[in-house]
């Protein structure tokens, strides 16, 4: 008897995480497996690259959210804000005026009942006061045996998904996207038969800011980090830097960007990246790095190439626009931009970054890491300043590795620049525990691992 699975893409970046890896791959070679792929982006590419006999395409639609549920959604935080820094401080834009009216409120709930019966209240109110409407007759006309979401944050495009599968009583699995999803965005786990995260932080979050029974959890390792563990199809240095324009003879500096949106507030509405961009190759040209180098600007699928039109012309700076625009709300990656930025990560002597997740993709590869960490724009009040990132729950975690140097300064950054291009061995073995802490397994096979998980309850 055939079976069906709903598979829910709510950004471009879980079709790296899902789609492009093993998950995918191993269900589709199922003979008994039907797979619908609910995504933003449903054109002939994609059609022609995910396609198959077992494979159907839906769109995945835009939600907004009843009165009841722009309600609940705050009132959740402040039941977790003493359990998660980053919700407590507001996230990047540390506005938590909602969040704090409904704070005495949920403190009392949680002294008359408890922390985990409130949380179960929250999960009961969902249930009874907002009812799925969304998806009904794509239910109906498939009849899914199993649904796989991939975001369900802050009402992100897969929560209605998720929704009407509670409501029909059908196991859904959720792959949870990233490191700091649980501890920054707020968490709906409806009708959830397993939750897989990337490594034993991110489970024990799930726990402790959840309740969520730790033997529902599986722990896969980072499907996104198979292709940088296998090296698959990866260029040579020489072959990597003629392709791409650098010069062999000169060290390479690799700025990762983030999304556009770390670090604005509301006297920044801008990302002051760009100018920090502009400052490392600004100081490039004076010499006052040490050595000879060559600085590349990797842009986040979410950064605007706009705000660094005005380096693409100067010399020794590159400007790296991965990926095109889609229908999806980040630029989508193709496999060779994966295996592109991990030739980045690998063949870079130094990888800086502002809070960024790229201080793993760097770890992997052994490659220094500095981490910005001032107001790179005149000093900010602490509540809405981009320092308080490296206090979030998932970075505070990530900085008892020692693996990464943090620059408090125009002039600590220098320095830590020229200290990392002349000692590459520095905090070298620390690196090695962000790797140990954050992927778990090195062995290139989490996107299997997620998939014989899913057989396994599609099968049970």
């Amino acid at each position: 008897m055939r079976k069906k699975i709903f598979i829910a893409i709510a950004f471009g970046t879980s079709v790296r995480d899902v789609l492009r890896n093993d998950t995918f791959k191993v269900l589709k070679e199922q003979e008994n497996l039907d797979l619908v792929l609910f995504l933003q982006d449903t054109g002939e590419e994609i059609v022609e690259e995910f396609g198959g006999d077992n494979v159907s395409f839906e769109t995945i639609l835009p939600y907004q959210p009843t009165l009841v549920e722009r309600f609940l959604l705050p009132f959740h935080k402040a039941i977790l804000r003493k359990k998660s820094k980053t919700i407590d401080m507001g996230s990047m834009d540390g506005n938590t005026k909602t969040m704090d009216n409904l704070t005495p409120l949920a403190n009392f709930l949680k002294f008359l009942l408890g922390y985990r019966n409130v949380n179960k209240l929250i999960f009961w109110m969902y249930r009874v006061f907002t009812k799925p409407k969304m998806y009904e007759d794509i239910f109906e006309k498939y009849k899914p045996d199993l649904v796989i979401v991939t975001r369900v944050l802050s009402y992100s495009k897969d929560y209605s998904i998720m929704r009407m599968a509670a409501k029909k009583k059908i196991p859904t699995i959720s792959l949870v996207s990233s490191w700091d999803n649980l501890t920054s965005k707020g968490f709906f786990p409806f009708s959830l038969k397993s939750l897989v995260v990337w490594n034993n932080v991110m489970k024990q979050e799930a726990v402790d800011l959840f309740d969520f029974p730790k033997e529902k959890i599986f722990v896969s390792g980072i499907p996104r980090y198979d292709v940088f563990f296998r090296e698959e199809n990866f260029d040579s240095k020489q072959d990597f830097f003629e392709k791409n324009g650098l010069d062999i003879s000169k060290k390479l500096i690799v700025y990762a960007t983030g999304s556009g949106t770390i670090g604005r507030s509301i006297i920044d509405p801008i990302s002051p990246e760009r100018d920090i961009v502009k400052f490392i190759a600004d100081t490039i040209k004076e010499n006052n790095i040490n050595d000879s180098v060559q600085l590349v600007v990797r842009l986040h699928p979410q950064a605007k190439p706009e705000h660094y039109q005005e380096l693409i012309n100067r010399k020794d700076v590159f400007v790296h626009i991965p990926g095109k625009s889609s229908q999806f709300q980040d630029r989508l990656f193709s496999k060779n931009d994966d295996v592109e930025f991990g030739e980045y990560m690998k063949y870079a002597d130094l990888v800086i970054n502002f809070g960024s997740t790229v201080t793993l993709d760097a770890a992997v590869f052994n490659t220094p890491i500095v981490c910005v960490n001032f107001d790179f724009l005149g000093e900010r009040p602490y509540k809405i300043s981009p320092r308080r990132i490296y206090e979030f729950d998932h970075y505070a975690k990530l900085k008892t590795t020692g693996g990464f140097d943090i620059s408090e300064s125009r002039e600590e950054l220098i320095n830590d620049i020229n200290n990392a291009l002349k000692n590459p061995q520095h905090l070298e073995e620390n690196r090695r525990k962000i790797v140990d802490q954050q992927c778990v397994f090195t062995d290139g096979k989490s996107g299997q691992r997620i998939a014989e998980h899913i057989l396994k309850i599609i099968n049970s």
